[in-house]
């Protein structure tokens, strides 16, 4: 038998001697006043009965109604919420030392973890792939942004700002894959030739390591109206030349 019994009984014990004792001064009351003695008993049950009623009654509302409020007001205060929390551990403490004492036994060999068990924390070749593939994805946004940045500092001066934004939208989708799914050509100042726009798209290519073929189409598509008269395979041939006038410089180094 535990703590907590021994104290319950103890507690309703000292309940019923208390209840008892004051039917016995009820009665005793009664018979003074000249009543005969089975008034006199059933006035003593009747106290008792009455008594253990109120004391079940006040503890139940107690319990479910006042306890409740009272925990949760003193656990506001720090001190309090320590006790909790070390009487908690002392309890959990005392079921598993009362567990561990009856499941004891000599030679005898536990059981293997299960599967839960053994992966509680992520394992070395876990952790390496992680990071890989984080240090991975960063060397990858850090690219894009440079990228963006040289297309922005090298077509806005030829190019209005709903354009350069969609510019910025078609490379950044770009960077990812080979070809665009729906594409709105953009226009540029007329200052810009094609040679221009081939070496942009030459420099934006060799960044992200982009096929010949892959940066010909893209730039064709993108910049449709400046490359009208010229052919994907002509673009990709022509892209890395280098003219003595253009505006657009060729091998910037972005990244």
């Amino acid at each position: 038998m535990n703590q907590k019994n021994i104290e319950h009984i103890a507690l309703y014990s000292l309940v019923l001697v208390g209840t008892l004792v004051i039917g016995v001064l009820a009665r005793q009351f009664v018979l003074s006043k000249g009543v005969d003695d089975f008034s006199s008993s059933v006035t003593f049950f009747a106290t008792v009965i009455v008594l253990m009623a109120i004391y079940a009654s006040l503890q139940t509302t107690f319990n479910q109604f006042l306890l409740p409020r009272m925990e949760a007001f003193l656990f506001r205060f720090s001190a309090f919420q320590k006790m909790k929390d070390n009487n908690n551990a002392v309890s959990v403490s005392e079921d598993l030392t009362i567990e561990d004492s009856s499941q004891a036994t000599p030679n005898v060999i536990d059981p293997a973890p299960t599967a839960e068990e053994t992966i509680s924390e992520p394992s070395k070749y876990e952790v390496m792939r992680t990071n890989s593939i984080a240090k991975k994805n960063c060397a990858i946004q850090t690219k894009l942004e440079k990228v963006i940045s040289y297309t922005k500092q090298t077509m806005v001066a030829y190019m209005s700002e709903e354009d350069l934004n969609r510019l910025c939208t078609y490379v950044a989708e770009y960077s990812s894959g080979d070809t665009l799914q729906k594409i709105s050509p953009v226009k540029v100042d007329s200052q810009l030739k094609s040679i221009d726009i081939m070496h942009f798209g030459w420099n934006i290519g060799k960044a992200f390591s982009k096929k010949r073929i892959h940066t010909a189409t893209f730039i064709k598509n993108v910049f449709a109206h400046t490359l009208r008269d010229l052919e994907i395979s002509t673009i990709e041939r022509k892209m890395s030349h280098t003219e003595s006038v253009c505006c657009i410089k060729l091998d910037v180094k972005i990244v």
